[in-house]
């Protein structure tokens, strides 16, 4: 038999094939609608698997990382492009970058507040505008929506920066200003505006309780011998003023907590307060709605405040476009509600 290349004293692998079989058992198992503590076991058990490869092939790794450390001083650095770099990296002839940066990052923020959550797609600032586009059939196709974004996010520049929208400059620092307001609005409704909104925190604590005591609010369905569980589009008792076990078109988007949301969002920490009471107070601290001249609530913010309403009482962890234990894509419920809406 020919020689193992491995050492003497090195153990022999186990088989990759098992390894992929083992894997291949758990990623199938590992669909969006399970419930959160299914889904932590079973990452628990990847992890074990990844674990023991690592350790069956230790050897096999440190011989790669003797020949990366060999060709490490030959390798080509790489460029590296940061956020606080686009300004410094923008074209000679854009005048004030910096303060183009900063003007854009804010608009990008006024443009979560009042439109939408996330981008339709990643390249709505690079795509021609068409002369053509008809907003009624802004829906009707995906290149569709990205004009009608695209329409939205030319109205919220100033004119000076619309001749560059498709450059870096503006593209990142519009989406960096969506992010921060994004991270900012996730964290102040389930940080210092939740007792202002909710009756009880308690189930909020943890992803666990949050599924257990709102998965059916926020539209799941158990799994049936036919079907996986899944989270319904419009079988969601918390889009409603009054849910009576089906859809109500006359109470969609009417939900208290969906009001006290939008005015956590606009009206800082205490906007819900008193919302409902009659005893509501006027902030006195510079509130968003003052700060964008916000008077009235637009369809994007309606929408928006059902999805973040939707968000804070799910067990997803973090406010991305896919919920990372529901599985729910929290992009297109926005695309779908605003055409619903609209």
């Amino acid at each position: 038999m020919p020689s193992s290349n491995l050492p003497p004293s090195s153990p022999l692998p186990s088989s990759p094939s098992r390894a992929t079989d083992d894997l291949m058992d758990i990623v199938q198992q590992m669909t969006p609608s399970k419930p959160p503590d299914v889904l932590r076991r079973l990452r628990r058990n990847l992890q074990s698997i990844a674990n023991d490869v690592q350790e069956d092939n230790s050897s096999l790794k440190r011989r790669i990382t003797d020949l990366e450390n060999q060709s490490a001083s030959t390798a080509r650095p790489r460029k590296q492009r940061r956020r606080g770099n686009r300004a410094a990296h923008a074209d000679d002839s854009v005048p004030n970058p910096q303060t183009i940066e900063e003007r854009t990052r804010e608009k990008g923020r006024h443009f979560l507040v009042q439109e939408a959550l996330f981008l339709v797609d990643p390249d709505v600032f690079t795509v021609d505008i068409d002369e053509d586009f008809d907003p009624r059939d802004e829906f009707s196709s995906d290149k569709n929506k990205i004009q009608g974004q695209l329409r939205q996010i030319m109205h919220y520049l100033p004119d000076d920066v619309k001749r560059l929208r498709t450059t870096e400059l503006i593209s990142g620092a519009f989406t960096d200003g969506m992010a921060s307001q994004r991270s900012s609005t996730s964290n102040r409704l389930r940080g210092a505006s939740l007792s202002k909104i909710v009756d009880n925190v308690k189930p909020f604590e943890t992803s666990s309780g949050r599924f257990n005591a709102f998965a059916e609010l926020i539209g799941y369905q158990p799994g049936t011998d036919t079907r996986e569980p899944y989270y319904s589009k419009l079988d969601v008792p918390l889009l409603y003023d009054a849910w009576q076990g089906k859809k109500d078109l006359n109470s969609l988007f009417r939900n208290p907590i969906i009001l006290k949301t939008y005015a956590s969002v606009i009206r800082g920490p205490n906007g819900a307060d008193g919302l409902f009471s009659g005893k509501l107070k006027r902030p006195v601290a510079k509130t968003v709605d003052k700060m964008y001249k916000i008077h009235c609530s637009v369809p994007g913010a309606i929408v928006n405040s059902t999805i973040l309403s939707i968000w804070l009482h799910s067990a997803d962890t973090q406010l991305v476009e896919i919920g990372d234990e529901t599985g729910i894509n929290y992009r297109e419920r926005h695309t779908e509600m605003y055409a619903d809406l609209t």
